[in-house]
C-alpha cells in the first residue's frame, strides 16, 4: 500500500478532535545567525509533549473501527510509549508498553499515569522481540513508532499544518530515527510542491538511516551506540516501509554530535524559552551546524518534536 496525501488528509480529519494545531514560531536569532528565515514548528507544545499522539490517535481510531476491544503492544525507548498510552487512555483502549530498563524516569511516570501496563527489558531490541511474540500469541495489535502506515499518516499531518502556516516554505529539516514522520512529511510536501527540499538529521552515535541512504545498501552490521537522543536511536528493519519514502523524498542526511545536541538544548532555552528533549532538537542542531547548506533557501522550517525529558536528565546533560 502506498500512502497518499489523501490518506493523510483523512488522518487529519480523524485526529483533529484529539490534538492541537501547534504554533509555527519565527526564530529571530537563528534567522540572523544563518542569514535566512528560519521557523520552528513547535510539536513540543502538542498534547503529551510531542508529535507522537498524532500517529497514535490515528492508529487506535482506525483499529477501533475494526475491533473496539483491540489491545495494543509497542516497544519503545519512551517517547512513542508516552504518546501511545496517552491516546489509548483517551480512547479507552488497553495498551502494553515494553521499554528498556534505563528509560527516562519521567517517561515511565507518564506512561504509568496513562494506565498502561509496562514491562522492562535490557534493550529496545529485546522489547521489540517480546512485542512481536505477544502480537502472535495474544493477538495484540503491534504498533511500531515508524514502520506503520497509520503512524506515518499521523506524522504527515504536521506537514499539512505547516503548509497552511507557511505556504512559501522551501526547505524542511527534520531529526530522524526510524523515519516515520519524515516519510509522512515527504508525502505531503512533495505532493503539494515537488520543489521543497527535505533534509534528515541524525546523531553521530546512531546514523543508521544516513548510512543506508548514502550507501544504498542495508547496513546489516551497523552498531548503534548509546546517545542522549535515545528516542531517535533506531536500528531500522530492512523491510521498513519508511525506507522507500525517505529514499525518494530526502535530499541528504546530515550528522550532529552529542555536544551539538546539548548546545542546542541550551540555545533553545536561552533564545526561545522552550524546554526540548535531545531527540526533539536534532533538526535545529543540523541547521545551526551547516548554515552554508540552508542560507541558500528563503524559508527554512524545522520540527521541534518533543519535550519529554526528566529534570534530572536535563541537569545532567547541561553540565
Amino acid at each position: 500500500m502506498k500512502i497518499t496525501i489523501q490518506d493523510i488528509l483523512s488522518a487529519q480529519k480523524r485526529i483533529s478532535p484529539h490534538v492541537f494545531e501547534t504554533p509555527l514560531e519565527y526564530s529571530i536569532d537563528l534567522s540572523k545567525e544563518i542569514n535566512t528565515n528560519v521557523y520552528l514548528k513547535l510539536e513540543n507544545l502538542q498534547v503529551s509533549g510531542s508529535f507522537k499522539p498524532r500517529g497514535a490517535f490515528n492508529k487506535i481510531l482506525k483499529q477501533q473501527e475494526i475491533n473496539p476491544k483491540t489491545e495494543f503492544v509497542a516497544p519503545t525507548a519512551g517517547g512513542h510509549g508516552v504518546g501511545l498510552s496517552y491516546a489509548a487512555k483517551k480512547l479507552n483502549s488497553k495498551v502494553h508498553i515494553l521499554m528498556p530498563k534505563d528509560a527516562d524516569k519521567d517517561r515511565l511516570k507518564d506512561i504509568r499515569t496513562n494506565n498502561a501496563s509496562i514491562q522492562l527489558f535490557e534493550s529496545v531490541t529485546e522489547a521489540r522481540l517480546e512485542a512481536k511474540r505477544l502480537e502472535k500469541e495474544k493477538g495484540f495489535c503491534y504498533v511500531s513508532a515508524y514502520n506503520d502506515v497509520e503512524m506515518i499518516e499521523g506524522g504527515g499531518t504536521i506537514g499539512l499544518e505547516l503548509l497552511e502556516q507557511l505556504p512559501n516554505v522551501d526547505c524542511l529539516v527534520c531529526g530522524v530515527g526510524g523515519g516515520g514522520y519524515l516519510a509522512g512529511l515527504g508525502i505531503v510536501m512533495k505532493s503539494i510542491n515537488p520543489n521543497i527540499k527535505l533534509y534528515g538529521v541524525q546523531q553521530e552515535n546512531a546514523p543508521f538511516l544516513a548510512n543506508w541512504f548514502r550507501s544504498k545498501v542495508y547496513p546489516s552490521n551497523f552498531k548503534i551506540k548509546p546517545s542522549i537522543a535515545e528516542g531517535i536511536g533506531a536500528e531500522v528493519e530492512e523491510d521498513s516501509i519508511t525506507w522507500n519514502y525517505i529514499n525518494e523524498f530526502v535530499e541528504d542526511f546530515l550528522i550532529v554530535s552529542e555536544a551539538d545536541i546539548i548546545d542546542n538544548i541550551k540555545w533553545t532555552i536561552k533564545n526561545h524559552k522552550h524546554f526540548v528533549e535531545p531527540s526533539g532538537i536534532v533538526g535545529l542542531a543540523g541547521i545551526r551546524k551547516y548554515p552554508e547548506i540552508f542560507n541558500k533557501f528563503k524559508n527554512v522550517a524545522t520540527v521541534i518534536t518533543g519535550r519529554n525529558m526528566s529534570y534530572e536528565k536535563f541537569l545532567r546533560i547541561i553540565k
